[in-house]
């Protein structure tokens, strides 16, 4: 994990589960790797992620320092099909990743992902972004700005080009969303009468275990499928209850 950011002062820092979503080979994980180790050099024979992977980093605000809990699924249907209904469970955030390289990547997103999305969470609860990754490619590109901005308009989010390969905005597209998502929760922390109960999401993601401790939220987990029909050695949930 990145040491650029540390635990805000007096405590934990609340922690909110974001996921990913967007077809095989956009480049999610790619993404979430330059995340976390922004200085270490992008494996470009990265494979594709064969189940649930989950990585937690912490982000900084405008009203502090938060720790996201990254979720990032197959993008192959027989694994998304088995796993979305867990994936999305308690999710604050979701960013939509496409291909700005592949036109048939950005036309799943509504022909599949926002379906999904739709299906099996409470998407107008949800914080969105679209994200375009491989701008370093623009020579390249089949899907135009003024399109994504188009699609944003339509279904409630805001929108960046990013590069994993660069780093170009990844950092600046993982903030985006969960400044949002965290500014959410304040709102609807200063709404409760008394103040007594937080919001949903600032005690972190689902429950911690059993007891009234919390493990340890910076373990990285997998959980990964055998043949797409049913979680192998595993509970889904391994990340503490997510």
């Amino acid at each position: 994990m990145s040491g650029r950011a540390t635990s805000t002062p007096g405590g934990k820092p609340p922690l909110y589960k974001i996921v990913m979503l967007g077809d095989s080979g956009v480049g999610k994980t790619s993404l979430v790797a330059r995340l976390t180790n922004p200085d270490r050099p992008l494996n470009h024979d990265i494979s594709a992620t064969m189940g649930i992977e989950f990585d937690t980093q912490m982000l900084d605000t405008p009203q502090g320092k938060v720790k996201a809990q990254i979720w990032d699924t197959a993008g192959q249907e027989r694994f998304a099909r088995v796993l979305l209904p867990t994936y999305f469970r308690k999710a604050k955030g979701v960013i939509l990743v496409y291909d700005i390289t592949n036109a048939k990547s950005f036309e799943s997103l509504s022909e599949r992902w926002m379906a999904q999305l739709n299906d099996h969470s409470n998407a107008d609860d949800l914080a969105k972004l679209l994200v375009g990754n491989k701008s370093d490619l623009d020579g390249s590109r089949e899907v135009s700005q003024e399109k994504a901005s188009a699609f944003c308009q339509e279904y409630g989010m805001e929108f960046l080009e990013t590069s994993a390969k660069s780093g170009d905005n990844v950092l600046k597209a993982f903030e985006k969303l969960i400044g949002i998502v965290h500014d959410r929760a304040l709102n609807a922390q200063s709404k409760n009468k008394g103040g007594s109960a937080p919001a949903a999401g600032l005690k972190g993601v689902g429950g911690t275990g059993g007891g009234g401790g919390q493990k340890e939220e910076d373990t990285d987990g997998t959980v990964k499928l055998d043949d797409g029909s049913a979680p192998a050695g595993g509970d889904p949930n391994g990340c503490g209850g997510c």
